[in-house]
């Protein structure tokens, strides 16, 4: 870390963010995609400035830059959806180890949104945002890893 940082999230919020950076750091770790790498390197990059903020940057505002990275998760989303093939098949957890990683964690992150909510005075409402909509991009992710793997199924 450089320099003095500042929580702007509460401990609680903040100890969920990094449990979830370590999540990521372990779905990243086994991510056969170059793409899926570099999409789950730039979350635990959002997660960190959440998490920390230098506290010479007095102006930063934690609701404008989860707003803009609420807009690039859902893009980013959106694009992989339509650039997947379509199945006719329901899609099942398990294929490869990384996509049941980003399943599992598709799943934590929904839970620790809604355990957040339920700590309404203690949880910042950006944050909130945020873990609500990157369940979606989570369960994207793991389709793309499992279409890598095997791309005629």
């Amino acid at each position: 870390m450089h320099g003095r940082m500042t929580p702007p999230a509460s401990s609680l919020s903040s100890a969920l963010l990094l449990e979830l950076s370590a999540w990521l750091g372990l779905a990243r770790a086994a991510a056969h995609s170059a793409r899926v790498q570099a999409v789950l390197l730039s979350l635990q990059m959002d997660l960190q400035r959440m998490i920390e903020q230098p506290t010479a940057s007095q102006a930063w505002d934690l609701s404008s830059f989860v707003t803009g990275r609420v807009r690039w998760l859902e893009q980013t989303r959106e694009t992989l959806e339509r650039e997947r093939r379509s199945r006719e098949s329901h899609e099942l957890p398990g294929d490869t180890v990384s996509g049941a990683i980003l399943d599992l964690l598709s799943i934590m992150t929904r839970r620790m949104g809604q355990g957040l909510r339920q700590e309404e005075a203690q949880a910042d409402p950006a944050i909130q945002e945020y873990l609500e909509r990157l369940p979606a991009l989570l369960f994207t992710l793991a389709r793309c890893e499992e279409d890598q793997a095997d791309p005629h199924r």
